[in-house]
């Protein structure tokens, strides 16, 4: 009986033997698939390195020169001061993020190839400072020169791995995804999100480099 019961005893405990040394890669690595709840049934000690993870680098989103941008009236405008060409109207086509860099591989534009999507802080240069009619005819926050129609979410390649917290007109983002989210610029209220980048849902604006 007593064998019985230590053997008994042994099988309910053994699980905390085998998780409770969890390192702090593993959990934080956990979630960004699994919630707390599981990760502490999986590891019973990770209570105070969860809250470890939680921490993230407040890097600063880097800015670049204030646009200078130039219509070139075949469905292109140039970025004189940041030596970028961008297309006039963003693609409306909805993509994960995988998706929309590759249409922007093959994409032929104004006889150009060679389109790539845009880094988060090249996104929000397009940005305008209050909202206003666009080349569409419609309101959106976006530079006058460009075709948003009435504003939407456009992926940028700027995952979360590389910059985990921004603070936009609303409010402080963070993201703990990793690789596997990015952020996205919604020009109708100028506000920035994240998003997993499996998610089909969202658009692209190619962008171009100059020499």
């Amino acid at each position: 009986m007593r064998i019985a019961l230590f053997a008994l005893a042994f099988l309910l405990i053994r699980p905390a033997f085998l998780f409770a040394d969890c390192s702090k890669e593993e959990i934080c690595a956990m979630l960004s698939t699994m919630d707390h709840f599981s990760i502490l049934d999986k590891c019973p000690k990770a209570g105070p390195l969860l809250a470890e993870c939680k921490k993230v680098d407040e890097a600063e989103l880097p800015e670049l020169d204030e646009p200078k941008f130039v219509d070139n009236n075949d469905g292109t405008v140039t970025d004189t001061a940041n030596n970028l060409l961008w297309i006039k109207k963003g693609i409306l086509q909805k993509f994960s993020l995988k998706e929309a860099k590759e249409y922007a591989m093959t994409a032929q534009v104004a006889g150009k190839s060679g389109w790539r999507l845009p880094t988060l802080p090249e996104l929000k240069s397009l940005a305008y400072n209050s909202r206003v009619v666009n080349a569409s005819g419609k309101k959106a926050w976006i530079n006058p020169v460009f075709d948003d129609d009435d504003g939407h979410y456009y992926w940028s390649t700027t995952t979360c791995k590389e910059l985990a917290v921004i603070e936009d007109r609303y409010q402080k983002k963070i993201c703990q995804q990793g690789d596997t989210a990015a952020w996205l610029v919604h020009f109708n209220i100028n506000a920035v999100f994240w998003h997993h980048t499996t998610t089909k849902n969202y658009h692209a604006w190619l962008v171009h480099d100059l020499k």
